[in-house]
């Protein structure tokens, strides 16, 4: 009975090494783009996610470690009271050992976080990201 709930606890901890890492609340509404932001936002400092280690790497795929830094950079950012990022560096570590599958193993993404008046205007940057 304890070795199979010994099994269990382990497949359950790998599982949850496996996902993304969620965004919380009011995270959603974080606007990332490498453009500086408009002119009314204040700066309230720098902001850091990541996501992946040596550990997990072979059971989480690309897309999710992406998404899971990226969420926590925006966890980040609400955490301050941040409505946009501007994001500065992504840095992805490649798995090249030979009895490895290969592929990256962790994402890091850093951004700076500003407080910005007007919503709209904040959409309108964002707009204006997602077409360059």
């Amino acid at each position: 009975m304890l070795k199979t709930l010994s099994k269990l606890i382990l497949a359950t901890v790998l599982l949850a090494g496996c996902a993304a890492k969620p965004l919380l609340p009011g995270s959603q509404t974080i606007v990332l783009s490498k453009n500086p932001p408009p002119a009314h936002c204040n700066y309230l400092g720098e902001v850091r996610g990541n996501q992946g280690n040596f550990w997990t790497a072979e059971f989480t795929s690309d897309a999710d470690l992406v998404r899971g830094a990226r969420n926590e950079l925006r966890n980040a950012a609400s955490a301050i009271g941040a409505s946009y990022v501007q994001v500065e560096s992504e840095v992805f570590s490649q798995n090249t050992a030979n009895d490895s599958l290969g592929g990256t193993y962790s994402a890091v993404v850093i951004g700076n976080a500003y407080r910005c008046t007007g919503e709209n205007s904040v959409i309108q940057q964002a707009d204006l990201a997602s077409t360059q």
